[in-house]
C-alpha cells in the first residue's frame, strides 16, 4: 500500500512526493502487467493462486435410445408365370366348331348308355385368330343337358373337346349352342 511519509506537520516534502509518487505508479504497473501475464498464461503466482477445486460430478442427461425402425425386405422381383394360352391382342377371335349336326341314327359322335345319349363336339379356335377365344355353350332341348365343359378359352390353333349328356327321357328335337365373341355355331339334335 501507499504510504506518505509526512514531515512537520502533515506537509509532504516538495521532493519526495513526486519522486515517490512515479515510484508507486511504475509499481502498480508493473503488478498490474505481470497479473496480466500470468492470468494470461495459465499460471497462478503463489500470493494468489486459489484453492484447488474438487471436480463436481454434474450428471449430464442419457440420450433416449430411439427404436430404430426395421427394414422390410422389399419383394424379389420374380420373372412371370408362364402362362398355359398366349394371350394375343388384336381383332375378336372366330370359333369354329365339328360336327355339324348329331343325331343317335346312324352319327358316330353319339353313343347310347342305357340313360344318357353321350355326345362329343369339337370346338376349335381358328389359327388366324388374332386373340383369344372366349366361348360357352347351352341348348334349347328341355330337360337336364349338360355341357362338359360349358364355357373355356382358346388360343388360336386351339381345340376342345365338349361332352354334351342328354337323358334318354329328353329325347326331343332341339338345338346346342356354341357361342364365341363374334359368331355362334348350332349342332343339331334329334333322337
Amino acid at each position: 500500500m501507499l504510504r506518505f511519509m509526512l514531515r512537520g506537520r502533515g506537509v509532504l516534502s516538495p521532493h519526495t512526493y513526486p519522486r515517490r509518487s512515479v515510484r508507486w505508479s511504475i509499481t502498480v504497473l508493473c503488478f498490474i502487467l505481470a497479473s496480466s501475464l500470468c492470468a494470461a498464461c495459465g499460471a497462478a503466482t503463489t500470493a494468489q493462486s486459489a484453492p484447488a477445486r474438487k471436480p463436481v460430478a454434474t450428471l449430464a442427461p442419457t440420450p433416449t435410445p430411439s427404436p430404430t425402425p426395421t427394414p422390410t425386405p422389399s419383394p424379389t422381383p420374380q420373372p412371370p408365370a408362364p402362362t398355359a394360352t398366349p394371350v394375343p391382342q388384336g381383332a375378336p377371335a372366330t370359333l369354329d366348331l365339328q360336327p355339324a349336326s348329331m343325331s343317335l341314327v346312324g352319327h358316330l359322335d353319339c353313343q347310347n348308355t342305357g340313360s344318357v345319349y353321350i355326345c362329343k363336339a369339337r370346338v376349335l379356335s381358328r389359327t388366324s385368330n388374332q386373340s383369344n377365344l372366349h366361348w360357352s355353350a347351352f341348348t334349347n332341348v328341355p330337360g337336364n343337358i349338360t355341357f362338359s365343359p360349358v364355357s373355356g378359352v382358346l388360343a388360336p390353333g386351339q381345340s376342345v373337346i365338349v361332352t354334351i349328356s342328354v337323358p334318354v327321357h329328353a329325347c326331343t328335337h332341339g338345338l346346342f349352342f356354341f357361342q364365341g365373341p363374334i359368331n355362334t355355331h348350332t349342332i343339331t339334335w334329334a333322337c
